[in-house]
């Protein structure tokens, strides 16, 4: 223990004990947030918000599971650090594991192949900056689709789509239908101009969503279709 201690001590890997240490107690104090616990007069850590979409004015109900997704606190910028993928998790998980990585190497480094050699440790340093950074890529490549945002749709993505009435009827107060979003069903709150013309079951396409009543105006399907094709969807029917 106090010869791994001596080595941890010595230049250049001294520099990545210090930075390492530096990330462990940040990496404390996000872990003390995240179990919320009140020490030192420390104020409640808001939580995630629930996640839930907002469609006309109702809330987004799927039958199916929806992607999550993740703010993280910013990658890195772009050229050789975007290359290697170290940009697609947070900012400091990369610069943590690559301090790990770098901290480990010039350890191994020093133990078995340096020594005491003054002008080798000199050219360890950049060495090991430069080969931490694909071996960190490797490592953190597994978490990238923790952190991968993926985005909602909004109220106009859903204009000019087919949806099923799921009321008994829709009139110009009233209405509601689910409407088909990548194999999931979503309920959005529905009007329609034409009171009678669309009843449980119906098909009718969303023409716009309308701000001011915080609604989709659908019109009946078969109406959209043109005339012999209306004509076979009503015998059908």
């Amino acid at each position: 223990m106090t010869e791994l201690l001596h080595a941890a001590l010595r230049f250049p890997t001294v520099v990545f004990t210090i930075a390492l240490g530096i990330a462990l107690v940040y990496w404390v104090f996000v872990l003390v947030g995240a179990l919320d616990l009140d020490l030192l007069g420390g104020g409640h850590v808001d939580g995630i918000g629930d996640g839930i979409g907002d469609v006309g004015g109702h809330d987004v109900g799927h039958d199916g599971g929806g992607d999550g997704g993740h703010d993280g606190d910013g990658g890195g910028g772009g050229g050789v650090w975007q290359g290697l993928g170290l940009g697609a998790v947070p900012l400091t998980i990369s610069i943590t594991v690559i301090l790990l990585v770098g901290w480990s190497s010039s350890l191994l480094a020093m133990t078995y192949l340096v020594g005491d050699s003054g002008l080798l440790r000199a050219l360890l340093l950049p060495f090991v900056l430069v080969l931490s950074l694909p071996v960190a890529a490797l490592l953190v490549r597994p978490l990238a689709p923790m952190f991968r945002v993926h985005e909602g749709k909004s109220n106009a993505d859903y204009v000019g789509h087919v949806c099923t009435v799921t009321s008994n009827s829709v009139d110009d107060a009233f209405g509601f239908a689910t409407i088909e979003d990548g194999g999931s069903l979503v309920q959005i709150s529905v009007r329609c101009d034409k009171a009678g013309t669309l009843l449980r079951g119906d098909k009718a396409l969303v023409i716009e969503f309308d701000a001011a009543r915080r609604n989709f105006v659908v019109e009946p399907a078969v109406d959209m279709l043109p005339p012999a094709e209306a004509g076979e969807e009503k015998s059908n029917g």
